[in-house]
């Protein structure tokens, strides 16, 4: 089971040595392929071969490149390996109306319940109570936006009164950088599970390649936000510390179906789930991640 991050942030040459990947920088150091759940690549000087490319594709490994700021702006993902990708597909394409916006009401339900749980343990406990009466207000596809009105108390809840995620600040440097990384591992798993990203059942951008791993991360949001509420302040520097430590929240402890899992293995129960959600025409059996307090998950 593959549990390591590792991120480049120096020129370095990254190659397939033994089946590992060799790092190349003043010296050479290897990582089993295995082990390794994402690559994160932010300098503009780095080389790496097709060789390593590859294998990483076939270990389900996501690679992120990063801009210039660090943000990760692509992934390279693998291509479909689903043995039945043609059968999932048409599947995909046939999903009613109705059914989608009954899973969107199940991962906004759950998304708010998430949300209220980051504002019980930061100690928010009116603004957790006024998001937990909103959650039953959350019908067939949200006609009513509460997923927005939750939003606006939440996130003035969360930082400050007055807070926006249009700011430029630490906080939401922070959060776009860690739903990213998330980001990547959804479009991972819809990938590996035969589904075309593009498609969502809620999102439906024509220029969004990725509209099902937008759909499906806005449960595992609240986890980031978690985070960055505990651990970052105001004057606090982007560094690749930081970085790192959103990276790090893939093996971080979530609740799904009742079990603790890392929030890697839980986005791919998730999407399994969805598939049986699809075949069974039955949208109560997707299956939506609880969040918990931070803690590393333990694999052992």
């Amino acid at each position: 089971m593959s549990w390591r991050s590792v991120i480049i942030t120096r020129p370095s040459k990254l190659s397939l040595k033994n089946n590992q990947l060799q790092i190349s920088q003043d010296e050479a150091w290897n990582v089993p392929i295995e082990d390794i759940s994402a690559l994160v690549i932010e300098s503009a000087q780095v080389v790496i071969t097709e060789g390593l490319l590859s294998k990483l594709c076939e270990n389900n490994t996501i690679v992120y490149i990063c801009d210039n700021k660090h943000i990760p702006n692509g992934y390279v993902l693998p291509y479909y390996q689903h043995s039945r990708t043609s059968k999932i597909i048409k599947e995909q394409i046939n999903l009613t109306e109705p059914f989608k916006k009954r899973i969107w009401q199940e991962i906004i339900k759950q998304k708010i319940v998430n949300q209220a749980y980051v504002l019980k343990c930061i100690g928010k406990h009116d603004s957790e109570r006024k998001l937990m009466s909103l959650v039953n207000h959350v019908d067939s596809g949200d006609s009513k936006n509460i997923e927005g009105q939750a939003a606006k108390i939440y996130f003035e809840s969360l930082f400050e009164k007055g807070f926006t995620r249009m700011h430029d600040n630490i906080f939401n440097a922070c959060l776009d950088y860690g739903y990213t990384i998330i980001r990547g591992a959804v479009a991972r798993s819809i990938v590996e599970h035969g589904y075309i990203p593009c498609l969502g059942i809620h999102h439906r951008n024509e220029l969004n390649n990725y509209n099902l791993a937008d759909d499906f991360i806005e449960p595992y949001r609240p986890i980031v936000d978690l985070w960055v509420a505990q651990k970052i302040k105001r004057n606090d520097e982007f560094n690749a510390d930081i970085r790192f430590s959103l990276v790090d929240l893939l093996n971080y402890d979530i609740i799904i179906a009742e079990k603790r899992q890392s929030v890697t293995n839980a986005i791919d129960i998730m999407v399994s789930s969805f598939t049986t959600s699809v075949q069974s025409k039955d949208y109560k059996k997707i299956l939506v991640p609880k969040v918990v307090p931070l803690e590393r998950h333990s694999y052992e």
